[in-house]
């Protein structure tokens, strides 16, 4: 992954572990989804508060299958001795590539009541991850020997005070940052023009394969969609909003493909055909 997005050609695809401790499925679906030309599966670290194998777990099992990874890492679960236990941990699972971020509000998740935890900025965790790779930890241990972290980041591209935070996490020490998703080309251009000098950027991309789904994922906290987007899809059925969205994403990736270093698949629908028809525009010259 760190090579394709340094060639500026890097694909990833967004992933679930699942919710019981049983990875056959998950396994065999990886397994062919790699056969499309992606790069790295992104494992998530249960996204909106609800409860799933642990990312590390995951990313273990596909790294031993020879599959790169991107795991996610988020902070509000956990204090700061677990922070540094499961960097190190994953680290030495064979986990290179990390996502950080807060992580999603537990309210909204299955245990509503639980606690969120605040003992790090996620500014302090990018820079705990790169002290980490110096060979040292949060209170200044040596670590031996050093880890090599290659660290990403998110940030809002529709907001300006997110733009703004985006940079401090590059100041901290991001290697590349992820956008949330794209949906028009005009809402992403002038950020590509103001930041593509300055740090990696990835550009994540969607499709849905149901109105259903599509409504689901619109109502994510975060997700920006247009309203001219939405009114396109407003009573359509099934088909041709999977059409319409597999069609706007690859416009998206053909027309940015060379301004950006990758995109990024958010794991929503499980479509081989879809995945591969991106990967092929995305690499393709």
């Amino acid at each position: 992954m760190r090579e394709a997005l340094e060639k500026g050609k890097g694909v990833i695809l967004e992933v679930l572990t699942p919710r019981g401790p049983n990875l056959r499925k998950f396994l065999d679906f990886t397994e062919e989804m790699w056969k499309t030309g992606i790069d790295a599966f992104s494992v998530t670290d249960m996204p909106l508060g609800k409860v799933r194998m642990a990312p590390w777990a995951g990313a273990h099992f596909l790294l031993e299958r020879n599959m790169d990874v991107l795991m996610h890492f988020t902070r509000t679960t956990r204090n700061m001795i677990r922070i540094q236990s499961d960097l190190l941990g994953s680290y030495a699972l064979g986990v290179r590539n990390l996502l950080i971020l807060s992580g999603d509000d537990p309210k909204h998740g299955d245990y509503p009541d639980t606690t969120r935890v605040n003992d790090i900025s996620i500014i302090d965790l990018i820079k705990l991850t790169k002290s980490l790779n110096n060979g040292r930890d949060l209170g200044g241990r040596a670590i031996k020997p050093s880890t090599d972290f290659y660290v990403g980041a998110v940030f809002n591209h529709k907001d300006a005070n997110d733009l703004r935070k985006a940079m401090e996490k590059v100041e901290a020490g991001a290697d590349f940052l992820v956008s949330q998703p794209v949906f028009e080309i005009e809402e992403i251009k002038d950020v590509i023009d103001e930041m593509n000098s300055k740090v990696k950027l990835v550009l994540s991309v969607v499709f849905f394969k149901s109105e259903k789904q599509f409504r689901i994922f619109s109502q994510v906290p975060g997700v920006n969609i247009p309203e001219r987007y939405l009114k396109d899809l407003e009573g359509k059925n099934d088909d041709y909003v999977r059409d319409y969205t597999l069609s706007k994403a690859l416009e998206i990736v053909e027309r940015l493909k060379g301004k950006v270093n990758g995109f990024y698949i958010v794991g929503i629908v499980r479509d081989i055909e879809g995945v591969r028809r991106l990967v092929e525009v995305a690499k393709g010259n």
